[in-house]
């Protein structure tokens, strides 16, 4: 609840909004957490060199995504719905203890706030004594230490191309392979749209991968490689795979 106060761009009172009400006019004193956050947006933006871009918030407002989910799935697209493309965050800045942004420029942290809200979570509860920890929000996971009976965490994968969700495999995570994030443009669909949109672009995206599981040693890298896989299709295995992020990609059921 406290993350979600902190970050979330849907209650207007969040200290993420409050921020982008400032955008602007320098830099502005903000919390550890907000700090943290984009701090990891931009580690994240360069580390996909420009896939993951949390400027795209004004595209995402322009195509109606602007309020929680259940209440976009009821609501059709607006009439006059124009693409608006990502602005990089090369522009952001983060010196200690606050954020500097553009005039103009808003953040969506969707594209990595589970897996980060998951780091900070499992490091609270090892910091306070605990050999083995599992967090789960909304599907991500992140770990630390090793269960009680087994060396390594065993995850199952679902496959979200059909109604049954059936499981496709189990990914371990042990050692340095600590997080595994899945993200699929088969959820979050309205009026015939999805909620991942290309930054380059404005548009949803348009990809020959509908959904990609990847493992990486935190759960934001983790969340921001599922991203690029998405993004870059199905050559995006060898990029993260050279990257330490092995990846389980999925086409759609029909090809």
């Amino acid at each position: 609840e406290l993350l979600e106060q902190c970050w979330s761009r849907f209650r207007p009172d969040s200290e993420l909004n409050l921020l982008h009400a400032r955008a602007g006019h320098g830099a502005v004193p903000v919390s550890e957490d907000l700090h943290r956050l984009v701090s990891s947006l931009v580690q994240a933006w360069t580390w996909s060199e420009g896939d993951v871009d949390a400027t795209v918030l004004g595209g995402m407002v322009a195509m109606g995504y602007d309020k929680d989910f259940a209440s976009v799935a009821a609501a059709p697209l607006p009439p006059s719905w124009q693409r608006v493309p990502g602005q990089g965050m090369g522009g952001v800045r983060v010196p200690a203890g606050a954020v500097s942004l553009p005039r103009g420029v808003g953040l969506d942290p969707g594209a990595i706030g589970k897996g980060l809200a998951g780091d900070i979570v499992t490091t609270e509860i090892a910091d306070a004594g605990a050999h083995a920890v599992l967090v789960s929000i909304g599907g991500d996971v992140v770990t630390h230490g090793a269960p009680p009976d087994t060396s390594a965490w065993c995850i199952s994968l679902r496959d979200d191309r059909t109604d049954a969700r059936e499981e496709i495999g189990v990914v371990t995570l042990s050692g340095e392979a600590r997080a595994v994030a899945t993200s699929s443009t088969l959820r979050r669909r309205w009026s015939g749209r999805h909620h991942v949109l290309d930054p380059r672009t404005g548009l949803p995206l348009d990809s020959d991968v509908v959904q990609a599981s990847v493992v990486a040693d935190c759960g934001w890298r983790a969340e921001a490689g599922a991203t690029v896989a998405l993004m870059r299709g199905s050559g995006a295995a060898s990029w993260l795979a050279a990257r330490g992020c092995p990846a389980r990609l999925l086409e759609p059921a029909h090809a």
